[in-house]
């Protein structure tokens, strides 16, 4: 094999010579013959998230297990960051229906829970009352 290249090999670029660009650092001069490296631009921030929306999702997921109490205030929140959100142009509509949708199922939840213990513990008081009349005759 030789070091010869294949006369057949074109390059992927156009290749005019010119030595590396050097870094941007503060307080550094390139060396002669390198050119200054250009500046890169800066990412678009982000909108700033509502925090009444993030607070609206953690108190309903809380609330789950907090029987309930703290779906109502990740409800209550969730419809006032979902208003202001409208307005201000921040971040957080996910987070505001993710509250309101916890919240909501979490106190439906808590209901039909409180429903059906009321209801197994008026038949257990019932079935105790009735096996108290019958053994007392």
């Amino acid at each position: 094999m030789s070091n010869q290249q294949d006369p057949n090999l074109q390059p992927q670029q156009n290749f005019t010579g010119a030595a590396p660009a050097a870094p941007q650092v503060p307080g550094y001069t390139p060396a002669p013959g390198y050119a200054q490296a250009p500046g890169y631009a800066q990412a678009p921030s982000a909108a700033p998230t509502n925090t009444m929306a993030i607070v609206s999702m953690i108190s309903s997921l809380i609330g789950w297990f907090a029987f309930g109490s703290l779906c109502i205030v990740g409800v209550i929140l969730g419809h006032i960051s979902l208003k202001q959100l409208k307005t201000s142009g921040e971040g957080g509509r996910g987070m505001a229906l993710t509250g309101l949708i916890m919240g909501y199922i979490g106190i439906a939840g808590w209901v039909i829970g409180l429903i059906i213990f009321f209801i197994v513990l008026g038949i257990a008081g019932a079935s105790i009352a009735a096996a108290g009349v019958s053994s007392a005759s």
